[in-house]
C-alpha cells in the first residue's frame, strides 16, 4: 500500500491543534526537527514532538536535520515516536545511530540523504535500515521545485536493493521502504512512484488545500493506483 506522511511544518504556525485536527484518521504525521545548524531553519523541538505524540493517535515519524542526531534518540524514544531518520551527512558512523535508535525502542529507523550525496552512503547500511528518505529539494530552501534527479537516485537504490549481489551481503533488503520528501504533488507523483518510491512526505499539497484530509486521501489513492499500474507493467 502506498504511503503518505503530511509534514506539520507546512501547517499553521499559530494553531498546531488545528493542524493536527486536519490529520485525524491518516496513517502518518511527519515532523522535521531542524536545529538551525545542519540547516538554517529552526522548526520543531523535542518538546513539540512530545506534545504532538500525546495529542494524536496518528503515528509520528521524525526527520532529524541536526548536527548531532544521537543526542535526540533517547528523548524522541520517550516521546513515543513511530519512526526516525537522520542524515548520513551528519553522521560519522551511521550504524551507531541506527543501532542506538533501535535499542531505544523506536519501531522504525532510517537514513536520509540530500541531493548531492552518493547513494552508496545509504546502501552501505541496507542491512540495518528500515527506510531511506530522499530529500528532493535543497534541505532548507522552502519553495524550491522538485528536483528530477531525485528520481534517478531513487531508481538506482530501488534496483540495487533487489540485486543478487547486495542481497548476498545485506539479506532481504528489498523490504526497505523508499520515501521522497520535498516538492511532491499530484503532477509529479506518478513519476515518483514509477521510480520505486513507497511513500512521500508532502506539505503544501495537503495543508494548502481547503480540505487537507480530502487532499491527503486523494494523493494517497493516486499513489496507490500508480503503484498498481507500475507493478503490472513490470
Amino acid at each position: 500500500m502506498f504511503q503518505l506522511s503530511p509534514s506539520l511544518s507546512a501547517g499553521s504556525d499559530l494553531n498546531l491543534a488545528e493542524t493536527l485536527a486536519a490529520t485525524r484518521g491518516l496513517k502518518h504525521i511527519h515532523l522535521d526537527v531542524d536545529d538551525g545548524n545542519f540547516v538554517h531553519e529552526i522548526t520543531f523541538g523535542v518538546d513539540t514532538v512530545r506534545t504532538v505524540c500525546t495529542s494524536t493517535e496518528v503515528p509520528v515519524d521524525v526527520h532529524l536535520e541536526v548536527l548531532n542526531p544521537l543526542d535526540y534518540v533517547e528523548p524522541l524514544s520517550r516521546a513515543g515516536i513511530a519512526a526516525v531518520c537522520a542524515h548520513v551527512e551528519a553522521l560519522a558512523f551511521p550504524s551507531e545511530f541506527l543501532s542506538a535508535a533501535r535499542k531505544a525502542g523506536i519501531p522504525k529507523v532510517g537514513l536520509a540523504c540530500n541531493l548531492k550525496t552518493p547513494i552508496d552512503e545509504l546502501l552501505a547500511y541496507a542491512d540495518q535500515a528500515d527506510y531511506f528518505l530522499f530529500v528532493s529539494v535543497e534541505a532548507d530552501s522552502e519553495g524550491l521545485p522538485f528536483r528530477p534527479m531525485t528520481l534517478w537516485k531513487v531508481r538506482r537504490v530501488y534496483e540495487a536493493l533487489r540485486s543478487e549481489v547486495l542481497q548476498q551481503h545485506a539479506g532481504a533488503c528489498n523490504n526497505i521502504e523508499l520515501w521522497v520528501d520535498g516538492g511532491v504533488n499530484e503532477q509529479n507523483l506518478p513519476d515518483v512512484v514509477a521510480a520505486g518510491a513507497d511513500g512521500v512526505v508532502v506539505g503544501r499539497a495537503v495543508f494548502g488545500a481547503k480540505d487537507p484530509i480530502a487532499a491527503a486521501e486523494r494523493i494517497c489513492a493516486l499513489g496507490e493506483s500508480c503503484r498498481i499500474a507500475h507493478n503490472k507493467e513490470a
